[in-house]
């Protein structure tokens, strides 16, 4: 990719591309209310570094890596609202209001705690509608 291709949007699109996309949840995650917030299980595949050494300790390879979040109050109030609908963007709006924090915090809050649940696999971003 030649580096003008690189420059071709516009200044702060790709931030506004992030925020319209829709957050999914995972449908294999189970969530569990308590008294901390939300507790989220899923599992992972082993990554190979960690079967080298799973397997000299135990003798067998794990497949399978299961795992749990535990989410706070804030993050849980994120997680109930993810529906595969609503936009990144929509979902920072009503959070700000709900917290009563300034649009910008909200966004950010918002965007990055979506952008860790989606390195550990348990959401994935469907990109906006495009208009017309």
């Amino acid at each position: 990719m030649k580096k003008k291709d690189l420059q071709t949007t516009a200044p702060g699109s790709d931030r506004q591309y992030a925020l319209a996309c829709i957050p999914m949840r995972n449908p294999e995650c189970i969530e569990e209310h308590n008294a901390e917030g939300i507790l989220l299980r899923y599992s992972v595949q082993a990554k190979p570094w960690l079967r080298k050494i799973f397997k000299s300790a135990a003798g067998r390879e794990p497949e399978i890596i299961h795992k749990k979040l535990q989410l706070d109050a804030m993050g849980s109030s994120v997680w109930q609202v993810i529906d595969g609908k609503k936009s990144v963007h929509t979902i920072s709006r009503d959070f700000r209001k709900r917290h009563q924090l300034e649009p910008r915090e909200a966004e950010i809050s918002v965007s990055e705690f979506i952008q860790q649940l989606g390195k550990r696999g348990l959401v994935a971003l469907k990109e906006p509608e495009k208009d017309g």
